[in-house]
């Protein structure tokens, strides 16, 4: 009885095993090939959005016309002493202002709760410390004079109280500095959020000396 020869069979008699495996492939490899080429055209790369130059004028209004804001993300502190990062949430409401720093297990560093005439610090261990300015408490307990009461229209790129300061060529803030304490303090906004509006910073470096604060706020949420 003659055995039946299937058309593969047929079509792959007399070749080697590897020319075999190469004829099985094809179909699978153009298969593969097909499913990239449809993946990659449906995907689109989203270019960085470009800074909107805008008067300093009206951009100065909008932030202004802020009332109350969130924002999140990274600090890291360095010094020649110590540097350690932590995840950054400050919180801003009208009279009162909330920052938590924790690590990446999200235990608590530092919570610092203010408002005119009060402030409440918590540490690391837990202990509570209370102070009638956010600014002499920390500099009671840290010995860094850090200009706490001026971040809250810095970290939005208001020059608030600054001794100077300049604009980059979108008209937003890029730097500005302030003697706090008999200290220079110096910021640089290096990024803005073009997400938002108006447009707020993403990244900027708080220095003083030889200490530096980096700020990286990944998410911002404001309310007029």
């Amino acid at each position: 009885m003659q055995k039946a020869i299937s058309p593969l069979s047929a079509r792959t008699e007399g070749l080697t095993t590897g020319q075999r495996l190469l004829r099985l492939l094809r179909p699978a490899r153009a298969l593969l090939t097909g499913s990239l080429l449809i993946l990659l055209a449906g995907c689109t790369i989203t270019p960085k959005t470009s800074p909107i130059a805008t008067d300093w004028e009206t951009h100065q209004k909008a932030l202004s016309a802020i009332s109350a804001f969130q924002a999140n993300g990274k600090l890291g502190y360095i010094s020649p002493e110590q540097r350690f990062t932590a995840n950054l949430s400050w919180k801003t409401n009208t009279g009162s202002d909330h920052l938590l720093l924790t690590n990446f297990l999200g235990t608590t560093l530092l919570k610092l709760d203010s408002q005119p005439g009060r402030a409440i610090l918590i540490d690391n261990d837990g202990k509570r410390y209370q102070g009638s300015d956010p600014a002499q408490l920390v500099l009671s307990l840290t010995h860094i004079a850090l200009p706490i009461n001026q971040m809250r229209d810095w970290l939005l790129g208001l020059p608030t109280d600054a001794d100077t300061y300049q604009l980059n060529t979108e008209n937003r803030v890029a730097y500005l500095a302030k003697q706090v304490g008999g200290q220079l303090w110096q910021l640089d906004y290096h990024d803005y959020d073009e997400s938002v509006s108006p447009a707020l910073p993403s990244k900027l470096v708080l220095s003083q000396g030889d200490k530096r604060i980096k700020l990286v706020i990944s998410r911002w949420q404001t309310q007029k």
